[in-house]
């Protein structure tokens, strides 16, 4: 066999190993539904264009100067929201997150249907008390999922921080019951420390530093303090405009 010929059937190898690792990651995508992008081949290709955006350090607390951010963010993102006690370790291993830019979804781990329907009691009841400051309304980055959001009077007073999700505070997610939230700079640091969940791909560059992922809760305890985070959440938002009664 010639060195050319050696050259060509290497070259082939390669190449039908990559279109087979590249399969299975389309496959591995489509697997998880549709979401803010379509889980077809157009929603794959788009989430590949997004990785020249997106950052690999999800489980590094704080990568980044925090007085520098927290003055682009806003007046309170160096504050914590989350109740003042320490915060308990999550128990266990974190669970499996696929290493796509979007979807941002947990495959282990996944809250009952018990569960997930508990916490969308949770935010619809948080919005029904706080009828002035928020709104639950379908999700602006999720597609047809219900969302916590900013109520749409309050846009001209919108934070910095909420900005690039026009309004949106949190949502559920519901194959997994993981949930993404906009937390300060200081209640995502604390969150990752302890084991909770970890930032967005996209946090720090078309997201912002405080897009975080918390992950599904298993129990009761983990139940509250996810309710903890989410009010945590509701109270950054709300910061300059009133106070968030909790439910």
């Amino acid at each position: 066999m010639s060195t050319t010929q050696y050259a060509v059937a290497g070259a082939a190898v390669a190449l039908s190993t990559l279109l087979v690792v590249a399969y299975r990651d389309y496959r591995a995508y489509c697997a998880l539904g549709d979401h803010g992008l379509p889980g077809n081949f157009s929603g794959w290709c788009t989430q590949l264009k997004l990785t020249r955006k997106s950052r690999k350090d999800t489980l590094v607390p704080a990568p980044y100067d925090l007085a520098i951010e927290a003055a682009r963010t806003g007046p309170h993102a160096a504050e914590s929201f989350l109740p003042a006690a320490p915060l308990p370790a999550r128990a266990g291993h974190r669970p499996s997150i696929p290493g796509f830019t979007a979807p941002q979804r947990q495959v282990s781990d996944a809250a009952s249907a018990a569960m997930k329907a508990r916490m969308a009691g949770h935010l619809e009841a948080l919005a029904h008390t706080n009828p002035t400051l928020l709104q639950l309304e379908l999700s602006k980055l999720e597609g047809p999922v219900p969302a916590l959001q900013l109520h749409k009077d309050r846009e001209a007073v919108r934070p910095r921080h909420l900005q690039r999700t026009r309004g949106e505070v949190a949502h559920v997610h519901p194959p997994d019951g993981s949930t993404h939230l906009v937390l300060s700079l200081a209640d995502s640091r604390r969150l990752i420390e302890a084991g909770w969940g970890q930032r967005h791909r996209l946090s720090g560059t078309l997201l912002g530093w405080g897009y975080t992922l918390f992950y599904a809760p298993r129990n009761d305890a983990e139940f509250h303090v996810w309710k903890d985070t989410v009010a945590a959440a509701a109270k950054y938002a709300c910061a300059d405009l009133g106070k968030v009664d909790l439910v």
